[in-house]
């Protein structure tokens, strides 16, 4: 064989080989072993969150002394009580139920309560529904706490599964408990899932319990890790006014008892950490502010 033979048959095969190696680039393939977890389904960004305000009705209050304040240090002495659902690309969560859509259109006289006038002017139900949530659709339930304003519809949801710190539902359903139950009292018999501190509830840091006792033995906040509005944890009855948090005030025996306080103080201590905002959830000032559903944050 001439010598040129030799060059034309190596030249032949470098390009046999430099075609190869141009297919397997183009195609993704490559000798180095397969990373299998890149494979891995991956929970939704938190961006794909979304927070809907319901209207849950009014609370008319004039005696903010209960929490420690004058009438001279409180802008606005009635309170909200708002519904806020979550929505999650693994399932939706309802956070409080509002008064009770029973109470629709039936005047404060007849409806007042410990002191406070319940005003309802629109349902919960029909608020959910117009943004395609029946209770069935509502994968989790959760209540800040068990006080008539954040209950007044919780039967309606049994059927969704209750996220309850522990204590809370000692506190209710415990052996000795003297509680009228009759606006949750379905809740005995749903599954549920009990709590001895913060939970996260889809696994991704998107939307945590916070486990605050001291207004009641298993009080709780929600933080809400939302993509473009930014961190936000709805506060519950960890305050019930602006004031509060202002003047360092609170309801005179929780203020003996200890536990308040300290929740407060870690939740602050949280609330720097995370830069998250606090909403007052019986803030109406605030509440006037929010958008409504069925707009929402993202």
């Amino acid at each position: 064989m001439t010598n040129i033979h030799k060059w034309f048959r190596l030249f032949a095969v470098l390009i046999l080989l430099g075609g190869s190696v141009l297919f397997c680039f183009a195609h993704g393939k490559t000798s180095a072993p397969e990373n299998k977890s890149a494979h891995k389904k991956s929970l939704a960004p938190a961006a794909t969150l979304r927070l809907y305000v319901l209207d849950g009705g009014k609370l008319l209050f004039d005696d903010p002394t209960e929490y420690g304040l004058t009438k001279a240090q409180v802008a606005e002495t009635n309170m909200a009580v708002p519904v806020f659902l979550i929505v999650h690309p693994h399932g939706a969560l309802l956070w409080d139920t509002g008064l009770g859509d029973d109470l629709i259109g039936r005047p404060v006289s007849e409806i007042t309560l410990y002191g406070y006038g319940q005003v309802v002017t629109t349902t919960v139900a029909s608020q959910l529904a117009a943004i395609g949530y029946t209770p069935n659709k509502i994968k989790y339930l959760a209540i800040s706490h068990m006080h008539f304003d954040h209950v007044g519809n919780a039967n309606d949801y049994a059927a969704s599964i209750w996220l309850v710190q522990t204590p809370e539902w000692n506190s209710v359903f415990g052996p000795g408990a003297d509680v009228d139950t009759k606006r949750f009292n379905e809740l005995r018999n749903s599954k549920t899932i009990k709590l001895t501190g913060d939970y996260d509830v889809f696994g991704d840091g998107t939307v945590v319990i916070k486990s605050t006792p001291g207004h009641t033995p298993g009080h709780q906040c929600l933080f809400l890790k939302l993509g473009k509005t930014g961190p936000v944890v709805l506060g519950g009855d960890l305050y019930h006014y602006p004031a509060e948090r202002t003047y360092g005030k609170m309801p005179p025996e929780e203020a003996v008892a200890g536990g308040t306080a300290a929740s407060r103080a870690a939740m602050d201590q949280f609330l720097k950490k995370t830069g998250a905002t606090l909403w007052i959830q019986h803030d109406l000032i605030l509440w006037r502010t929010l958008k409504k559903s069925p707009d929402y944050y993202d």
